[in-house]
This record gives C-alpha cells, sequence and structure tokens, in this order.
C-alpha cells in the first residue's frame, strides 16, 4: 500500500540526491533458497577441504539450557520444535530446539536446524555459533557449510563466508546454492571477475531461483555494466515480484541506462513492497515524484515532467 510518508522525505531526499543506491537486501532469502527440513544425504568428505581450520574456528554458543535435558523430554522439545519451525514461528522453534540440543548435544543435525531457526528469528550470532558446532560434529553434509556461509554473509564476515563457502564446494562443485554465497561472499571482497563467474555458474545450475538472479544483476551494476543487469534483474523481478530490494535494483538499471520512466515505476514499485531502508523512496524524490498516494501513472508523469 503506498503511503503519503514521501511529502515527509522529500527535503532529506532534495538534500541528499545525486547518490544513486542499488540496493542489497538483508533479508534471509536474498542469501539463499530456503533450506528444505529433510536430512541431506551423505556425501564422502574430500581428503582436504580448503581453510577447515579458519573454517571452524571456535565460536562461543551463547548458553541456552542449563539443567540437565533426559531424552524423553528433548524428544519432545524436538518434535515441537520442528513443527514450530514448519510453521513458520522461529523464535518458538529456536526455544525447543534448545532444550533439544541441550539433551543431544552430540546431534549433528540438530544444531544446524537450531542453527537455521536462530537465523530466521534474528540471532545471527547465536545462528553462527550453533551451525560452527553442526559442521565440527559432521563435517560431510554441504547444506549446514552453505548455511554458515550464508549466515556470515548477512553478518559481514565476507572471507568467513567464503572459506564455508568453498568447503561446501569441495563436497559439491554443483551446488548453485554454494556458488550464489560464494559469488555473494567475492563481490564484497572486491573480486568482481570471479564473483562474476561464480554467479553466472550459479545461475546456470538454478535458473528459476530468483535470488542469484538479482545478485548476478546488482554485480553487473557496480561492475558498471547496468545494461547487462536488466536481463537478470528482470528475471528476478518475474520470479520475485513483490521483493522492494530486487525492484530497486532493476531501477538501478533503468536509470542507469536512461530508461527513467521505467525506473520511476520500479521505485513506485519498491515502495509499494516495503523499501525497508528508503532507498526506493529517495530516488524517486530524486527523479521528481513529488506524491506516492496518487496513481501510479500520474506519479511516473508528474516525475517525467520535472527537470533532471
Amino acid at each position: 500500500m503506498r503511503s503519503g510518508t514521501l511529502k515527509n522525505a522529500t527535503l532529506l531526499g532534495l538534500l541528499t540526491s545525486g547518490a544513486l543506491i542499488a540496493g542489497c537486501s538483508s533479508d534471509p532469502r536474498a542469501g539463499a533458497s530456503a533450506p528444505s527440513l529433510a536430512a541431506d544425504s551423505g556425501t564422502a568428505m574430500p581428503a582436504t577441504l580448503p581453510g577447515n581450520s579458519a573454517t571452524v574456528a571456535p565460536v562461543e554458543l551463547p548458553a541456552t539450557v542449563t539443567t540437565p535435558v533426559d531424552r524423553q523430554t528433548a524428544k519432545a522439545a524436538w518434535k515441537e520444535g520442528v513443527a514450530r519451525f514448519d510453521q513458520g514461528d522461529f523464535a518458538a522453534a529456536s526455544e525447543q530446539l534448545k532444550i533439544a540440543v541441550a539433551g543431544e548435544p552430540e546431534s549433528a543435525y540438530r544444531r544446524y536446524l537450531l542453527g537455521l531457526a536462530l537465523f530466521k528469528s534474528g540471532d545471527r550470532e547465536g545462528a553462527e555459533a550453533s551451525l560452527v558446532e553442526s559442521v565440527k560434529l559432521d563435517a560431510t553434509r554441504i547444506k549446514p557449510w552453505i548455511n554458515l556461509a550464508r549466515v556470515r554473509n548477512e553478518r559481514g564476515d565476507r572471507s568467513g563466508a567464503l572459506t564455508a563457502a568453498e568447503t561446501a564446494l569441495a563436497l559439491d562443485p554443483q551446488s548453485a546454492d554454494a556458488l550464489h554465497q560464494q559469488g555473494r561472499a567475492l563481490m564484497e571482497l572486491s573480486r568482481g571477475d570471479e564473483a562474476l563467474t561464480a554467479l553466472t555458474t550459479a545461475r546456470g545450475l538454478d535458473g528459476g531461483n530468483g535470488y542469484i538472479a538479482n545478485t548476478l544483476g546488482l554485480l553487473l551494476i557496480q561492475l558498471g555494466k547496468p545494461g547487462e543487469a536488466i536481463e537478470p534483474l528482470e528475471s528476478a523481478k518475474t520470479i520475485l515480484p513483490h521483493v522492494a530490494y530486487v525492484r530497486n535494483n532493476l531501477g538501478v538499471a533503468y536509470e542507469r541506462t536512461g530508461r527513467m520512466d521505467e525506473a520511476k515505476i520500479e521505485y513506485l514499485a519498491a515502495v509499494d513492497a516495503g523499501d525497508a531502508g528508503g532507498k526506493a523512496m529517495k530516488s524517486l524524490v530524486r527523479l521528481g515524484a513529488t506524491d506516492t498516494t496518487q496513481p501510479l501513472e500520474e506519479t511516473v508523469a508528474t516525475a517525467s515532467k520535472t527537470p533532471q
């Protein structure tokens, strides 16, 4: 739903005009496809994995359950935690899964699922700690490594994310999700050419993944290739039509290629989708839109009449 907040943001937008921002969301889905609850199939561990000691560097697991938990209680908590996870109640799932882990601390899978629940409930530090414990217990499963890379990317630890992603790729070189996390890390480490190779390969392996397409498009914008960014970003928009940062990134690509009316439509769509960071809103103000409460066509027409 469009709001009238643009009027209040107009002065701020005009004062900060000139800087074009290509948004990169912190939404967990931007990092990888939602992992399945099903246990991944076992894969033989290579003799040597890249950076293994750095990957599983000690991370203190926050104290959660200090009293002993018997097996029956832990089993009931596990069942309830999985049910809560499936329902999308990740905070409640986390509390139950902490009890389940306390009752069976040597279960790599329980720690893995706890890590996912903590991440999805906003506790990224706890999520990383739990995932590190999971891979220490069983380093032969790819999903914990992928999600460890994902969490580290979201926490801004690009080097740690890269190491975890490369460990996942040692297990399965054809994993689109692992390549995606590798590409995200490389992009932020200013290793653009390597990131482009990883993300292009990932998209070839999973063409229906809008998050991968979005990251590829964002990278191409950063590499100064907005024209090439349009195709993957239009694909991401088709798959994820209501994700604000996807629409904003497409708006940036359109604007940088001179397609101003299309850029304004995408920025406005990003505002409608939430635009939590306010980037699309600022871009609309900078391009001359004055009221997002009017119909879409009128807003674009008004902005189009304003001198750039």
